[in-house]
């Protein structure tokens, strides 16, 4: 199995995991707000539970953004490394 690809497809690659890394860090603050909206109803244990929960839940969000930011990245500086070595061939071919 082969693959083919260049920087432009590769750039946009990253752009596109940049894109729904937004989409889903918006849906995310738009579902704690509605979280947040509700969270004044719980009282006692249940608040307590609540409250871990919701801290677990945020440290997944922030995991699963930096996950997007760093496919991103590796994306772009894969791009960056084949557009280099694309270069150096095309070179070596035309010495």
């Amino acid at each position: 199995m082969s693959f083919k690809t260049d920087v432009s497809t590769m750039n946009q690659a990253a752009n596109n995991v940049d894109r729904v890394k937004d989409e889903v860090q918006g849906e995310l603050s738009r579902l704690r707000g509605v979280v947040d909206d509700v969270s004044g109803s719980w009282k006692g244990q249940a608040q307590t539970s609540f409250h871990s929960l919701m801290e677990r839940w945020d440290e997944n969000a922030r995991k699963l953004n930096e996950a997007l930011q760093s496919i991103a990245e590796n994306i772009r500086a894969n791009a960056g490394d084949f557009d280099t070595t694309d270069v150096d061939n095309a070179a070596a071919f035309n010495a």
